[in-house]
């Protein structure tokens, strides 16, 4: 009985060891960039990953727009664009910290690495102009020119809030130096002052904004 439970201890310290020697550090810290679909559109970020015990430490930037679920685009026969009671464009750069955990490492192959993560932290908003309000009504008139998504940046103004993801996901391969991966997610930020979308009368200032995310990693081990 006695040989049967030193067995039965080494064998679930080896278990353990297996787990921690798996996720650490050889695939638990990288740094790499990051394509992202949202609901409003794609994204471009970075990130970097830090092992801490059994977790990777998180750190996440990334840059994407924000809509309004009720914009509609419209072309007349110039094929020129116009979108339906739109009043401002809206970028977003979250600037995240959080806590990724390698799941089933003592069991699945090192080529196929599921985990989890969470994250959150400030999100710093860019809210700028769709159109040029000549008259200040608040409402794209026949005679007022509308902004592309460029060049009215410099007009805009800064909208803090924060936010945060939950998602799970799987890095691939076995290579040495690379790493690649995907994650699906829900993330989610709060501005308190609220964003105006579209226009006076159409829809109150938007404080909230939810979307499913899905994001490719690619990146260095290191």
């Amino acid at each position: 009985m006695v040989l049967l439970a030193c067995l039965t201890i080494g064998r679930a310290r080896a278990q353990t060891v297996m787990e921690e020697d798996a996720q650490q550090p050889r695939f638990a810290q990288s740094i790499g960039g990051q394509i992202i679909l949202t609901n409003s559109g794609f994204g471009l970020g970075g990130h970097v990953r830090k092992a801490v015990g059994p977790f990777s430490l998180l750190g996440e930037i990334s840059l994407g727009a924000g809509k309004d679920a009720r914009e509609v685009a419209l072309f007349d026969r110039f094929g020129r664009r116009d979108v339906l009671n739109k009043a401002n464009y809206l970028l977003m750069v979250p600037l995240h910290v959080g806590l990724e955990r390698r799941l089933f490492a003592g069991s699945i192959e090192d080529d196929f690495r599921p985990f989890v993560a969470i994250s959150g932290g400030p999100t710093f908003g860019w809210e700028y102009p769709y159109f040029d309000d000549d008259n200040e009504n608040g409402i794209l008139d026949s005679e007022e020119r509308t902004y592309d998504a460029i060049s009215s940046i410099p007009k805009g103004s800064l909208k803090p809030g924060i936010g945060g993801m939950i998602s799970i996901g799987a890095h691939f391969g076995k290579g040495r130096g690379m790493t690649q991966g995907v994650r699906l997610g829900y993330s989610f930020t709060r501005f308190s002052e609220g964003v105006e979308l579209l226009e006076s009368g159409v829809k109150e200032p938007q404080k909230f904004f939810g979307t499913p995310q899905i994001i490719v990693y690619f990146g260095r081990l290191w």
